[in-house]
């Protein structure tokens, strides 16, 4: 009755605060810096941050709090104080000095329609807006990092701009390659003061084919690999039937197919060859007739080869912590490594390489190669210098540099450096015991190979090299960097491990790379050269803090004006955390999940890609996610080795208890509402304040959230920011760890 009556009070325009309430378009005309109260109707919801887009029947209009706009939401009327502000161009409240929920649920206005030109206009500004009949220019999928990613649409009158947030359930999702509408909010980032609006959809609904199709709410996955056959997964925002197109190459060609109309698809492909890379497209059709369909992607069988996998460091490992299969020192003679592989290629050799020379005979070797007759192809960095790239001599159009770095491309984009280290050896072979995939850290100059502390490592499989090569003709056809398109298989079945495959900047590394960190579960151990990425930081801080993983590293550089990375770290990890004191380069770039859990899925994470904004966002890398223990310890050895050195005397413990979620699913009469879920899932049980820990795993086992029970008998999980699929609920006591499975719509 109380809060009825302020805000009768308020709406009666008797502010507790002195402040006259307005319209919009009055307050729109006012100075920056004026205090003003404005009504209105909230467009969003905090998919878009922590700001809101008021209207009224005169106008519209940005507001910006940190706290007090938290639990706003569509449709609410709101009455909002706080002094105009000017934020790169789009005028907003800010900040906002006191909010009050007049009532909710309130419906929306249609959006007003709009083309390219005519709505990206100051008038439009903080309106929900539609463009028709616009196409997408990019193609796979809507990747963002920081706070969002912009694409440019185009339509009958022109090309402008979309900006997808990263906290929206656009984020990860499949870009549409057919017309769509885009509705939104119309925006403005100009720090220059003029232009740069961009239109805000706030959520996969916003993006519409029309009708009622499924609309892919994931991109395509890959899992139960064998050597003639695989599964498709995707989900989808409404029921939908399940069709799979494949073939060799991207016209397809092959079609299997489903009937059932589901959200969650999973679909197996029988009958392929093995060692074999193939391009998928899903569709997906609702009971209305109207169709969805993915990005094309390329999906690798399994390998009849050996799937050996070697590794070699070229300085001390500390053997004391070998499980059984020692680290390899090989005293700096990494050369006669790359040498011996080189010198036993029966058909092909396809190296990549940022840096090169004579001095240890490796391009001798690579000569030598072309001599016997082999297909021999060598792509260099632009900075190579000309003196060793004129020592190659394979034929002529079998070499090539890469653009400069900063140059740009005719989009304006930038291009890094080619900072790959690979070689693929017989991947062309029809036998899978020919092909051998070699990579690491280590660029293949007299310094790098004896002196600075590297790694490299070989993996004799057909398939990785096959999925190699691909990336290597795009490479060699000019696409570089901005270019490239992400056209790969990521996933492998190697000896029986899991093994995933990711090129730089196409592919989302550092994305993966979070989510790997997020799967940590006992301890984290890394060494990277340079590291000035904080993201990768708060992730790491994140995983200590609130999940007590053991985590230490080592890096060798950062940004020597914005130390943001490394800072957090210290605070987090303390004497955990080292800057290499060593005089020669720490030239390593892995890192280590679980090293001393083998139940947690031990992974190894390495390769070229450094720990940088231009590895992740220009340069042309390559990275390797090894699930296997031996080889994750194999590493863990050199690691210890490296921290002992800079004086380390915190370690991790030796026991690990933690119970994997495969050994967890074990149904009991958990009662979980609503199942589906849409905003949220309440969770009930007779004996459920039994329980100390509740956790919500995805299909691949990432950890979505953990919480403790506390003596609850019910418990309500916010589910709006999970993407749509299917979920497992685990909960565990000392004694008893029970799970129940869940879809979000």
């Amino acid at each position: 009755m109380k809060k009825g009556l302020l805000t009768t009070i308020l709406l009666a325009g008797i502010s507790l605060l002195g402040q006259a309430q307005i319209s919009i378009a009055d307050a729109r005309i006012l100075a920056p810096g004026t205090n003003v109260t404005v009504k209105g109707l909230v467009l969003n919801g905090a998919e878009l941050g922590d700001i809101r887009y008021i209207q009224d029947n005169t106008g519209n209009i940005a507001a910006f709090g940190a706290t007090l706009l938290d639990g706003v939401l569509r449709g609410d009327s709101i009455q909002v104080t706080g002094p105009l502000f000017n934020y790169n161009s789009l005028l907003e409240i800010s900040p906002v000095s006191s909010v009050t929920v007049i009532n909710s649920g309130n419906p929306l206005p249609t959006p007003t329609s709009i083309t390219t030109v005519s709505g990206y206009i100051e008038s439009f500004e903080a309106k929900l807006v539609t463009v028709s009949a616009a196409l997408f220019t990019e193609t796979g999928t809507f990747s963002t990092a920081g706070s969002g990613t912009n694409y440019d649409i185009t339509d009958a009158a022109g090309t402008a701009q979309v900006r997808v947030v990263t906290s929206t359930n656009i984020d990860g999702t499949p870009i549409p390659t057919d017309e769509v509408s885009v509705t939104g909010i119309m925006s403005q980032f100009a720090p220059g003061g003029t232009g740069g609006y961009q239109l805000l959809p706030r959520d996969l609904a916003d993006i519409s084919t029309g009708g009622n199709p499924p609309v892919f709410s994931t991109g395509l996955t890959q899992t139960d690999i064998t050597t003639s056959s695989f599964t498709v997964n995707f989900s989808t925002l409404n029921p939908g039937n399940t069709i799979i197109y494949y073939g060799l190459t991207t016209a397809l060609g092959s079609v299997s197919s489903d009937v059932a109309l589901v959200t969650t698809h999973a679909h197996n492909l029988t009958g392929l060859t093995a060692g074999t890379i193939y391009y998928v497209q899903a569709a997906s059709v609702s009971a209305t007739n109207d169709t969805s369909f993915s990005a094309i992607s390329a999906m690798a069988t399994a390998s009849n080869s050996s799937g050996q996998i070697k590794v070699w460091f070229n300085n001390t490992v500390d053997n004391s912590v070998s499980t059984g299969t020692n680290a390899i020192f090989v005293n700096g003679a990494m050369d006669d490594t790359i040498i011996w592989y080189l010198d036993h290629a029966k058909y092909s050799v396809d190296l990549a390489i940022y840096n090169i020379d004579n001095i240890n005979n490796i391009i001798t070797a690579i000569n030598d190669a072309y001599s016997r007759g082999l297909d021999v192809r060598v792509i260099c960095d632009s900075g190579v210098d000309d003196f060793n790239y004129g020592l190659i001599n394979i034929g002529p159009g079998k070499k090539k540099k890469s653009p400069p770095d900063g140059s740009t491309n005719a989009d304006g984009a930038l291009y890094g450096i080619m900072h790959n280290k690979f070689i693929v050896v017989d991947a062309i072979s029809t036998d899978p015991d020919d092909a051998w995939v070699i990579t690491g850290s280590m660029n293949f100059t007299d310094a790098q190979v004896k002196i600075d502390k590297q790694n490299i490592i070989a993996i004799q499989d057909q398939s990785l090299a096959r999925g190699y090569r691909l990336e290597f003709d795009e490479l060699f056809n000019g696409k570089f960097g901005p270019d490239k398109s992400n056209n790969t298989p990521h996933e492998f079945i190697i000896g029986g491990n899991r093994v995933e495959l990711y090129f730089s900047p196409s592919d989302e590394t550092e994305t993966r790379m979070l989510e790997k960190i997020n799967t940590a579960d006992y301890d984290l151990h890394f060494a990277v050269f340079s590291f000035t990425r904080f993201g990768i930081s708060y992730e790491i801080e994140d995983a200590v803090t609130e999940r007590g993983v053991f985590a230490a590293g080592i890096y060798d550089q950062t940004d020597a004006s914005d130390s943001t990375a490394v800072n957090i770290l210290e605070d987090a990890l303390g004497d955990k955390f080292f800057n290499y004191s060593g005089s020669n380069l720490l030239h390593h770039k892995y890192l280590l999940i679980d090293a001393n859990c083998s139940q947690s899925d031990p992974l190894v994470w390495t390769g070229s890609h450094n720990w940088s904004t231009s590895a992740n966002s220009r340069n042309d890398e390559n990275t390797l996610v090894i699930h296997d223990s031996t080889t994750t310890n194999i590493y863990y050895q050199e690691f210890m080795q490296r921290y002992k050195e800079e004086g380390a005397t915190t370690f991790v413990s030796e026991k690990c208890d933690f119970v994997g979620v495969e050994e967890q699913v074990v149904e009991n009469s958990l009662l979980l509402y609503p199942n589906p879920a849409q905003n949220e899932l309440n969770i009930y049980a007779n004996n459920l304040a039994d329980f100390d820990l509740l956790y919500i795993y995805d299909l691949s086992g990432k950890k979505m959230l953990s919480t403790a029970v506390n003596n609850q008998a019910l418990i309500n999980i916010n589910t709006s920011d999970f993407s749509a699929g299917v979920y497992f609920i685990v909960i565990q006591n000392e004694e008893t760890i029970y799970s129940k499975q869940f879809i979000k719509q």
